[in-house]
């Protein structure tokens, strides 16, 4: 038997006080700040694929170390 769980994810953009931006999703644990919102979204962007491939790798190892059952 095998299940996947998939949920929404929602990241935030705010607009800090110094003109700055910053990208944040929690959900993930993902977040990024840039100087413009271009930079703070190829930031994060980056951030994300890195995220994403360490988790990767990760379930990967998992689902190999499995036993038939």
């Amino acid at each position: 038997m095998m299940s996947i769980k998939i949920k929404d994810i929602e990241a935030k953009v705010i607009k800090e006080k110094d003109g700055t931006y910053s990208i944040a999703c929690s959900s993930l644990g993902v977040c990024t700040v840039g100087e413009t919102l271009t930079e703070a979204k190829k930031n994060f962007e980056e951030a994300l694929d890195l995220h994403l491939s360490v988790l990767r790798e990760k379930a990967i190892k998992r689902v190999a170390s499995l036993n038939p059952v």
